[in-house]
């Protein structure tokens, strides 16, 4: 009897640590294609490890430290929440002070991809207490500047230089010359959102000193860029010009972005022929990584309506706008699809946990009741096998649901799209306002009437049906020229067009943009008042 027992009780311990053992040699292996450099390899065979989350404790965190490094190394997303929050609390109480600064680390970017800062910030601070102690300064480093990120998203400029000096007193510490320089080009960044040019320089002119003799291209092509752009909002053209070539010179593949810089310079500059060369130029270098999709547009934009082709600068302010919203529109499909994975997480969580307690009833009534017929351990592996299919499938059939899903809403926007763009071509009025936009003197012969006004609101309130009601609630208290200007935006016209149309000086066209921002509260946020009206 003894020996019935004692075969049941090893015969469970071997098949309850099969699963754990599969995975920690698939953890180990993953080390070890990490130690080779081969991350890529090493993410996709942790990725292969089915529900890790069943893992025990010890299994589970170190799984958790090595798929966020490497996520973090290959710029994948992190970890869930609540898998960082149980790795963190595995190494409070077990971890060597390197899991444990480390594990907080990776739990704080966990926190801020889910757009949790508050949390992020605490595990940040609390990572850097026990790097200060363990004499880690490039990781305190690293963890100001994260910091200083989040209070930099905050407009908190202030405690974002703060924390960016600390940043860089911590990189010298640690004898990381180049990251302290890109501190202080930070900050000297920060003062350029402030508007505070001439502070900026400064902090660029320091960085780029200190750069100079350490030879690295990619540093000093950043540093001369960034003095280049702050020169030109100082209005000092010469020196502009020349840290941009400089910008150039030191990295000529990663150039396209100061070719573009310099197309802007010479267009506020009126050097007409120079800003398209350098559109041009900006074109041939750019890269799969970096197309400048929307700046290329934005800029030929402004140069040919500078250049008066008021034709060709619709057009590409109508491309640029188009592009903007393509962005809008995948960034948002991918915030759902990342919620839909937590939410998916959470859905396979609660069966892993309820397959939890139902092991361990199983193995309990097993215990009492049939120690001595060990048969029933392989019905029990059976029965969970079966259960864990059943899981996989429920998970194909949720993926399938979600794909039809999103192929029917992608369906119903074209459709929505189509119909929009029906009803407004369709119009009579909406055909005089095209018209007119081909030509200015033609608008200022023809401007609207109220009646075509009126016709004009009841157009938009078919096309977009909630706009009209939400321009109300958003914008109280809104003028019947304010109105007109709110409604002109929403169809997109340029500022020249709207002055025409509103028949007003241009030079009033941002003062009117200004009083509805103050009447929509939006004066003290970075949020563009097109951005609002387009969303309505």
């Amino acid at each position: 009897m003894k020996n019935a027992v004692l075969l049941f009780l090893l015969s469970c311990l071997f098949f309850g640590c099969n699963k754990d053992s599969e995975a920690r040699l698939k953890i180990k292996e993953a080390e070890e294609l990490i130690m080779s450099e081969k991350p890529d390899s090493a993410f996709v065979l942790l990725e292969s490890i089915t529900n890790p989350d069943v893992l025990n404790d010890k299994a589970f965190a170190h799984f958790c430290l090595i798929y966020a490094r490497l996520s973090e190394q290959l710029g994948e997303d992190m970890p869930f929440v609540p898998q960082m929050e149980r790795t963190n609390a595995y190494f409070e109480k077990h971890g060597s002070p390197d899991e444990k600064m480390n594990c907080l680390l990776y739990l704080g970017m966990s926190y801020e991809e889910e757009t949790d800062f508050e949390w992020a910030m605490k595990s940040y601070l609390q990572a850097v207490e026990i790097a200060k102690k363990a004499k880690k300064y490039l990781l305190v480093g690293k963890l100001y500047n994260k910091i200083a990120e989040l209070h930099d998203f905050d407009d908190n400029y202030d405690e974002a230089e703060r924390f960016l000096l600390l940043s860089g007193k911590s990189y010298l510490q640690g004898n990381d010359s180049v990251k302290y320089i890109y501190s202080i080009r930070n900050i000297g960044r920060l003062y350029m959102l402030k508007e505070e040019y001439e502070e900026a320089s400064k902090y660029f002119q320091k960085a780029y000193q200190q750069a100079l003799p350490m030879n690295d291209s990619l540093l000093l092509s950043s540093l001369t860029n960034r003095l280049g752009n702050n020169y030109k909002e100082m209005k000092n053209y010469s020196l502009a010009e020349d840290y941009l070539f400089k910008s150039i010179a030191y990295d000529e593949a990663g150039s396209a972005p100061t070719y573009l810089a310099l197309a802007d310079l010479y267009t506020e500059k009126g050097e007409y022929a120079k800003a398209r060369e350098y559109i041009e130029m900006a074109i041939l270098h750019r890269t799969t990584d970096r197309p400048l999709t929307g700046g290329i547009l934005y800029e030929s934009y402004v140069l040919e309506k500078e250049l008066g082709n008021y034709s060709l600068s619709l057009d590409y302010y109508e491309r640029f706008n188009h592009f903007a919203d393509s962005v809008a529109e995948l960034q948002a499909k991918t915030d759902v699809l990342k919620a839909e994975k937590r939410y998916e997480y959470a859905e396979i969580l609660n069966e892993n946990t309820k397959l939890d307690l139902g092991y361990y009833r199983y193995f309990i009534c097993s215990i009492l009741v049939f120690l001595i017929f060990v048969i029933l351990i392989a019905k029990y592996k059976y029965s969970l096998t079966k259960k864990n299919e059943k899981l996989r499938n429920k998970q194909m059939e949720i993926n399938n649901v979600l794909q039809e899903k999103e192929y029917a809403v992608q369906g119903l926007s074209e459709k929505i799209s189509g119909i929009r763009k029906g009803i407004l071509e369709n119009s009579e009025v909406y055909k005089k306002m095209i018209q007119n936009a081909q030509s200015i003197e033609d608008a200022k012969k023809n401007l609207l009437t109220d009646q075509e006004w009126l016709a004009l609101y009841e157009l938009l309130r078919m096309a977009y049906p909630f706009f009209m009601d939400g321009l109300q609630k958003k914008f109280l208290g809104l003028t019947e020229t304010e109105k007109r200007f709110c409604c002109l935006l929403k169809l997109g016209l340029n500022n020249q067009q709207l002055a025409v149309f509103l028949n007003i000086q241009p030079t009033s066209v941002d003062r009117k943009r200004y009083r509805i921002r103050i009447k929509g509260n939006l004066e003290n946020t970075e949020t563009t008042l097109e951005e609002v009206i387009f969303g309505l």
